[in-house]
């Protein structure tokens, strides 16, 4: 036992037992809608689609609701103009956060002095990488963000030739410093919509700062922000003049919403929606300002001399460069404020922008479909099939010291895989139980053939052969099970990947992955080493 146990395997098998059953113990699991139930989002798109854009747009809802592919998500689309998706959660802020995400339609535009540098589809690669510089870091001002991404070339010669000497020089020789153009990042920036606020609220905000949530941040005229949208823009001292009546109605063939505060006098909207504006109200959230949330503004970024290349004398010298990688800064209160903006931005720039907005989305709690005492049954529907096997192994092999092992190790199989489910939150669904169910039975079948091999090496008389027949055998054993595992793996791989229409058996495909895995390279190589001791006695 001693010497087994000096085995790195074992040592390594041993300690991911414990961690597993110390995260069980810690976090616990998640459940799917099939046994905690969840929340329908019921989603109406402003105007029909063509069922490839009504695809397209059901898979972007899925990435963004549940880009992990490990929260029980399924969205099903419902005529020309429907979708419907459901998601194991119900904690309320959760699904008013994901209600939020769903809302934009997601398109991602960079603007120098009202032209677009370049789109979200432009973005070829983020950078996940903290060397980089990508997450959230502590500041003397506060809490900072930063998204370092990669444009097409195309867009990088575009942004490159938009942004030339766009700082002008201050000073003179060794005093020299520049003062740059800002480029505004937007979300869902709304260039059909004109936008109408008290004057109260545009006093209050005449100067914003460039990034809210950092300390002594530079400021910008909110005039400047409202012209990056090329849309028009009122102020309202307590009601509308003439004037402004006539502008607003020859502005309404170009802008037909009017994005409004909720500060905004009911007899304005009454004149807004008398000439056939459709409202849009936006509320002031936390410390972020109104105009941020009513523009879609995520960040306000200086250019810098290296960039606007100032040191080459046109556009066509040498000395000209482009900039391919780039990177968007912003704050946050917190810094799990901060994290949760750039995860926000992340999930956006990923999952793409939809090609028409949502018009409305409702949402209803969903009663689980089987609950706990399923639940239930179905750990003790494990338990017996664990049983089952042992029963047959016994009578097979007529030694406990065979089938005990055997059990064993693929108990630890399952304890090993619920505390990965455990610690990646992982919702588990009667699609993973099943997954479980056949990592029972796959592991038995491949610790089967490692035992057979090796009882047959047993048979032999030479000493010398035994030894050779032995190596050769477990190498025949493994090269049998890793075969198994790798067309498994094979085999579910274009589920998880590719499973349009089939996201039922998504979490099926993650369970039998995750536990061949374990089995292949942690559990199946261990048990080798226990069954090597047993059969050699």
């Amino acid at each position: 036992m001693k010497q087994l146990l000096k085995k790195p395997i074992i040592v390594i098998w041993f300690i991911l037992i414990f961690i597993a059953l110390l995260v069980l113990a810690s976090k616990g699991l998640q459940y799917g809608v099939d046994f905690r139930g969840g929340t329908v989002f019921q989603i109406m798109l402003e105007e029909p689609v063509s069922p490839e854009d009504l695809s397209r747009i059901s898979s972007i809802i899925s990435r963004r609701l549940d880009w992990a592919g490990v929260m029980d998500t399924r969205v099903t689309s419902s005529g020309n103009q429907y979708i419907v998706a459901q998601i194991a959660e119900s904690d309320a802020e959760e699904i008013a956060r994901l209600r939020s995400n769903l809302l934009r339609q997601g398109k991602f535009e960079a603007i120098l002095d009202g032209n677009v540098l370049f789109f979200g589809e432009d973005i070829r690669t983020i950078y996940k990488d903290p060397a980089r510089g990508f997450g959230v870091s502590d500041t003397p001002s506060g809490h900072q963000w930063t998204l370092p991404f990669v444009l097409s070339s195309s867009a990088a010669d575009n942004f490159s030739r938009m942004a030339f000497h766009r700082c002008t020089a201050v000073g003179y020789g060794a005093e020299i410093e520049y003062d740059c153009e800002k480029t505004y990042f937007f979300i869902d920036r709304p260039t059909d919509s004109i936008f109408v606020l008290d004057k109260e609220l545009y006093d209050e905000e005449r100067q914003v700062p460039t990034n809210p949530d950092m300390i002594g941040s530079q400021t910008v005229h909110i005039d400047e922000i409202l012209r990056q949208t090329t849309t028009e823009f009122f102020v309202v001292d307590q009601e509308l003049t003439e004037d402004q009546i006539s502008s607003l109605t020859s502005a309404y063939e170009s802008y037909p919403r009017a994005v409004v505060p909720l500060s905004i006098d009911e007899s304005t909207i009454e004149v807004l929606e008398e000439i056939g504006y459709r409202i849009i109200t936006k509320e002031k959230i936390d410390n972020v300002p109104w105009v941020w949330e009513a523009t879609g503004l995520k960040s306000i970024i200086s250019l810098t001399p290296s960039v606007a290349n100032m040191n080459a004398p046109s556009i066509d010298s040498p000395a000209f460069d482009t900039f391919q990688s780039l990177t968007i800064t912003g704050g946050g209160e917190t810094r799990q404020d901060a994290a949760e903006r750039l995860d926000e931005l992340v999930v956006l720039l990923e999952s793409g922008s939809l090609p028409i907005a949502i018009d409305s989305i409702s949402t209803e709690s969903i009663s689980p479909y089987l609950g706990d005492e399923f639940l239930r049954n179905s750990v003790w529907i494990g338990i017996i099939a664990l049983l089952s096997v042992g029963l047959v192994l016994f009578v097979r092999y007529r030694h406990f010291g065979i089938s005990i092992p055997i059990m064993l190790a693929g108990a630890s199989e399952i304890i090993i895989l619920l505390g990965i489910f455990s610690l990646i939150n992982f919702r588990l669904d009667l699609a993973a139980v099943a997954g479980i169910l056949a990592t029972i039975g796959t592991g038995v079948d491949h610790k089967i053939i490692i035992t057979d091999q090796l009882i047959k090496s047993k048979k032999k008389d030479d000493d010398e052969t035994v030894s050779e027949s032995l190596v050769h055998r477990v190498k025949k054993a493994f090269f049998i099970v890793f075969a198994a595992g790798a067309t498994i793996v094979a085999t579910m791989f274009p589920i998880i990947f590719f499973s349009v229409g089939l996201s039922k058996l998504v979490g099926f495909a993650i369970t039998i992955v995750i536990g061949a895995a374990i089995g292949i390279l942690i559990t199946r190589p261990a048990y080798a080493e226990v069954a090597k001791r047993i059969t050699s006695k």
